[in-house]
């Protein structure tokens, strides 16, 4: 096939007809002879003409797609399982909540003669309080990870303090020493801007192509100052760049909840480091995933009917964490034969009659699938229930109640957080000797004895402790977890 009429256009192979039109008046705009003399935006402009001829005219279009390749019109192989807490939304004077478990299941096997490489940026703190075992523990993790990349996979690394600088510009792994001196001989020192860091970081990512799955992995011991919003916006326009983010927390003192929102914002996930081999396990288990994701990069867009809130959402699996609840929600990578599972609470407003209909959230999940001429592609997703008066009690399906209860610990200990926050220390305090009794009910002794040892704390001096609170939130976090030899976050 000469050409690709929907990669010309910067659509996916499924497009509507608005986004056919909208895609070509928008390029036809920028490429019209009269707005650009350029004779190759004029060779593009005729180009994007004859796109639009095709895929506007029923007939054309019918013929073209045809001769697409069966895997183009066929889509992501992707499937979606939604189970919800209710099969029908009861018509109520008062506000109420409705739960919602998507699961998106690859169903295409791994092929590991054609895998895409990966491009790895490891930006690693090298401030003072790195200094002795912290930054020993990094320099071996770090060159674990570089012996584990595949001769074609590129590695890069960035550190930085108060300002950043590259350690080792983007290099084939095949290029790289299995023990590189420039790992062996880091030092220390200087306070920590990690909005520098970052940035150069993500600046080598760029300079490899979309073929490659990019990921940073951002270690850090401390908080940033002054940089926080920049943190945030960066995180944003890596995402948008294809480009995924991991933090790793080593200590008591990094900003956790900084750390959440900069690997959320790009469907990542923040870690806490408690012993060396935690930071080994990670370096390998990432490199394994990227080195097998089918589709990357996935985000629900959606929209939904007027006063229906998305008040929480959680990534169950692969990665824990809590995500965006505003629309896109950036879910991650899929690989090959996995899925990945999120739960959505909404809450529903007061409803006074029947329809046929409540949208909960209706929309599409982009992602990119790597090798693919056009990578960019797609599934629908419709979120809708009926609504009914008094309609008959079912009882939720299993996964829904198991999802919710897996999640209660963890979200208790957002509460007492909250909590906290505004001052209400004696709820704060009741609240956690509530999660250390469901802790010991489970066999969890350790960390219900860090629960009460904290809870008393807190009683006295009206604040979390920086061990105890970044303890107990990712050793909650870690309870989701399926058993095996996964790193617990």
């Amino acid at each position: 096939m000469a050409s690709d009429y929907y990669t010309l256009l910067g659509i996916p192979y499924n497009a509507s007809p608005d986004e056919i039109r909208n895609a070509y008046f928008h390029l036809a705009r920028s490429l019209h002879p009269d707005a650009n003399p350029d004779a190759a935006a004029r060779e593009k402009f005729l180009a994007v003409q004859k796109a639009y001829e095709v895929l506007t005219s029923p007939q054309k279009k019918v013929s073209y797609d045809a001769s697409l390749p069966v895997e183009v019109r066929s889509g992501p192989r992707v499937l979606v399982n939604a189970q919800y807490s209710t099969p029908v939304i009861p018509v109520l004077e008062e506000p109420h909540l409705v739960y919602v478990l998507v699961e998106l299941v690859s169903t295409v096997d791994i092929d590991r003669g054609n895998l895409p490489p990966c491009h790895v940026c490891v930006v690693l703190d090298r401030s003072t309080s790195m200094q002795g075992p912290r930054m020993d523990m990094v320099k071996s993790s770090a060159l674990v990870l570089l012996q584990q990349l595949r001769a074609q996979d590129l590695l890069s690394v960035v550190v930085f303090s108060d300002r950043a600088e590259v350690l080792i510009p983007p290099t084939r792994a095949s290029s790289l020493s299995k023990s590189d001196h420039r790992i062996s001989l880091l030092q220390t020192g200087g306070g920590t801007e990690i909005l520098q860091g970052l940035t150069l970081g993500v600046d080598q990512l760029r300079f490899t192509d979309s073929s490659h799955i990019r990921h940073l992995v951002l270690l850090t011991d401390g908080h940033t100052y002054g940089d926080d919003e920049g943190c945030v916006r960066l995180a944003k326009d890596a995402a948008e760049d294809g480009i995924s983010i991991n933090v790793l927390g080593i200590g008591n003192e990094w900003n956790d909840t900084l750390m959440d929102q900069i690997a959320g914002l790009s469907g990542g996930n923040a870690l806490l480091v408690a012993t060396p081999r935690d930071l080994d396990n990670f370096m390998m288990q990432k490199l394994a995933e990227l080195e097998s994701i089918y589709a990357r990069g996935l985000r629900f867009e959606f929209e939904s009917s007027p006063q229906v809130n998305l008040r929480y959402a959680f990534r169950l699996s692969p990665n824990i964490g809590p995500l965006e609840t505003a629309s896109p929600i950036l879910l991650g990578d899929i690989q090959h034969r996995r899925s990945i599972s999120f739960l959505l609470e909404f809450m529903m407003p007061p409803l006074l009659q029947e329809t046929e209909a409540l949208s909960l959230a209706k929309g599409q999940i982009w992602m990119d699938i790597p090798g693919r001429t056009n990578p960019r592609t797609r599934i629908l997703l419709d979120l809708s229930r009926p609504v009914k008066h008094n309609p008959e009690v079912e009882t939720p399906p299993a996964a829904i109640i198991e999802a919710m209860a897996k999640l209660t610990l963890y979200r208790l200990q957002e509460k007492v957080r909250l909590e906290v926050g505004q001052g209400q220390i004696d709820k704060a305090t009741k609240h956690m000797h509530y999660l250390a009794t469901h802790l010991l009910s489970q066999g969890d002794r350790e960390l219900a004895h860090t629960v009460l040892i904290e809870a008393e704390h807190i009683q006295q001096s009206r604040r979390f402790s920086s061990e105890g609170e970044k303890r107990i939130k990712y050793g909650t976090r870690a309870l989701l977890l399926p058993p095996g030899p996964e790193l617990k976050p």
